[in-house]
């Protein structure tokens, strides 16, 4: 599946990928996906995964949905999507609104 992030840039999510997120994240759903990449709360570097890039999407008051996604020379792929009370330590390179 290919989806585009908030940079219009190509986001691929591989079947193995998508399996793995449905068997140990099934509260995420591809549209939640879809939407974090699109119009993201926040983006963080990731600081314990240099190529990666944290996409965070607020789901309700204490929740947020986190897309992975892995920066390779030959494309950006999601590597896994889970839901979080709080945002991951890393630079944060992207915030809505500023």
């Amino acid at each position: 599946m290919i989806f585009f992030n908030f940079k219009k840039q190509q986001v691929i999510l591989e079947d193995s990928s998508y399996q793995h997120i449905v068997e140990i994240h099934p509260e995420v759903t591809l549209e939640q996906i879809k939407a974090t990449l699109e119009d993201p709360d926040e983006v963080r570097k990731s600081s314990h995964h240099f190529a990666s890039e944290l996409y965070y999407l607020l789901k309700s008051k204490k929740r947020f949905i986190c897309v992975v996604v892995k920066i390779c020379p030959d494309g950006n792929f999601v590597s896994t999507a889970m839901t979080t009370t709080m945002p991951k330590e890393g630079r944060v390179i992207y915030r809505k609104g500023e």
